[in-house]
């Protein structure tokens, strides 16, 4: 049984809403073995897909739902977004956004930053996202897009938490990456993820992005490279697994 590193529910705050389940994990409670074990969620790594598939599902069950109903994503460090209806893979995003019910939106890291956000639409059911945000995401802006595209579709109020992530002082990079986010993103953003010198602190940094947005965060869980007996980090291991974050939301106000 994979065990959460946290868990809760967005109750709701309008007329409109339904309540929406999220869990945070990391490597503990699992079926994989040796380097991803022991509750890797990524069916790309090398990984026995027999034992991503019962992990899956038990990550399904943290939000109460069946693995058959997750939606998936291949990032690509940028700031898609893809609209989701159904479960599967959507290939080429970074973001997922819906207002299905019961369909759980995932997002991963291994050092990268997931987060999900919910936005309250007043009288209507409210819509949820799900985001991988690395540094080049960072740069690029997909926590801002996504909440954008919250707001688009009607959020008036938008809450989120964010999952664990490598550190600032772990995450040393060549100058010309700091100098990217420096020159591509706001003074208070840029100034939370090069807080450490040498390096990016992106949780920092996305953190920034939601308070520049007036999204409130839960953040769980610690350093990736720091933890490596709770978390997976693709930085200090290469071959390793994935955590992840998970949101659903139900109809029933149950």
């Amino acid at each position: 049984m994979i065990l959460p590193l946290a868990s809760g529910v967005f109750a709701p705050v309008a007329p409109g809403d339904r309540p929406a389940f999220w869990a945070v994990t990391g490597r503990l409670g699992g079926h994989s073995t040796g380097d991803y074990s022991q509750a890797n969620i990524s069916q790309n790594v090398g990984d026995d897909p027999g034992s991503v598939s019962r992990n899956l599902e038990e990550l399904a069950g943290l939000v109460q739902i069946q693995g058959r109903n997750l939606a998936l994503m291949q990032p690509i460090h940028g700031k898609s977004i893809g609209p989701v209806a159904q479960p599967g893979t959507v290939p080429g995003v970074d973001s997922l956004v819906s207002d299905q019910f019961d369909l759980g939106l995932v997002a991963m890291g291994a050092d990268c930053v997931p987060l999900i956000l919910y936005g309250s639409r007043g009288n209507e059911k409210p819509v949820i996202g799900a985001v991988h945000c690395g540094w080049k995401g960072l740069v690029a802006g997909v926590v801002t897009a996504t909440i954008t595209e919250l707001r688009l579709q009607g959020a008036r109020e938008i809450r989120s938490v964010v999952g664990p992530a490598i550190c600032g002082s772990c995450y040393s990079v060549a100058p010309d990456r700091r100098e990217s986010v420096r020159t591509s993103t706001p003074a208070d953003v840029s100034v939370a993820a090069l807080s450490v010198s040498g390096g990016i602190d992106v949780r920092a940094g996305v953190l920034a992005q939601l308070a520049r947005e007036s999204v409130s965060s839960i953040v769980v869980g610690e350093c990736t490279f720091e933890n490596p007996e709770t978390l997976f980090s693709y930085r200090k291991n290469r071959k390793t697994g994935r955590q992840g974050i998970i949101i659903t939301m139900r109809e029933n106000q149950e």
